[in-house]
């Protein structure tokens, strides 16, 4: 049954679709932002169809490691990256109308599809066990803040703990990292590249790890979370921060991701 809150977001939303004589953004046809035939593709996905991308998938970034693996991990990888990392579990491969929904509403500001996209980083994150889960998102570059005005992944994984907890699930955001400086843009960059880019960036906000006893095992589970994995390297470099303070990492979850060509193999997650 809807909240209240959701009716009115839906009905606010459909009068604005009709007002404006939108286009689906996945599939043009006019009438709303996200058609129906489109949203029941990206939402009802299945839990086998979710997808766990091998660890070389990122270039050898070290171990898998099971769904339950904790505590900072010893030893790098050829990566520079520390040994187990965690799984990586995605919704979506990043193609077809997962990818076109996904730039409407990072890189065009279409927030209307905050909720589609949340749905599905929770059936990413659902993966992973039961919870209770602390989702830590990767922090915004300063520069989208800007441009865009919102934290647009933010936003996405608030609306997946929402998701989580309406289904009975413990889960809440945590703000955990933060930017210490500004890699730019991964467009163009090879995987040694965006690593590169990307090492030092972040840093563990003290005053959030210091509540409670997170990341521990009585504690809620720590899962990154992003929009779109690509080669891994940012999601990587947020678990290497979190692991560098001591803090155990269950998983990373995404709404979509790619797979670079002849690395690695996606199988069904049952």
């Amino acid at each position: 049954m809807l909240t209240i809150r959701r009716w009115m977001e839906a009905i606010t939303s459909d009068i604005a679709d009709i007002a404006l004589s939108r286009a689906c953004v996945a599939c043009d046809v006019i009438g709303s932002v996200l058609c129906s035939t489109c949203r029941a593709s990206l939402t009802t996905v299945r839990r086998h169809e979710v997808r766990r991308w091998d660890r070389d998938a990122f270039g050898g970034a070290g171990g898998a490691g099971g769904a339950g693996g904790t505590g900072v991990a010893g030893g790098t990888g050829a990566s520079g990256y520390a040994e187990a990392m965690p799984p990586v579990i995605v919704a979506s491969a990043y193609e077809g109308a997962a990818k076109r929904v996904i730039i409407a509403h990072k890189e065009h500001g279409v927030l209307g599809l905050t909720p589609v996209l949340g749905s599905m980083l929770a059936m990413s994150i659902a993966v992973l066990g039961e919870g209770p889960f602390a989702i830590v998102a990767i922090p915004p570059h300063r520069d989208s803040i800007k441009r865009r005005g919102v934290d647009t992944l933010g936003a996405i994984a608030e609306r997946a703990a929402s998701e989580l907890r309406a289904a009975g699930w413990r889960a809440q955001t945590l703000p955990l990292l933060r930017r210490r400086s500004d890699g730019g843009r991964h467009v163009g960059r090879s995987a040694h590249e965006r690593r590169a880019a990307v090492s030092g960036t972040m840093v563990v906000d003290d005053r959030i790890s210091r509540r409670g006893v997170i990341g521990s095992a009585q504690g809620p589970r720590l899962v990154v979370v992003d929009d779109v994995v690509t080669t891994g390297a940012t999601v990587q470099e947020a678990v290497r921060t979190l692991r560098a303070t001591g803090l155990a990492v269950e998983g990373i979850a995404a709404v979509a991701g790619t797979q670079r060509p002849g690395v690695g193999s996606v199988s069904g997650f049952q």
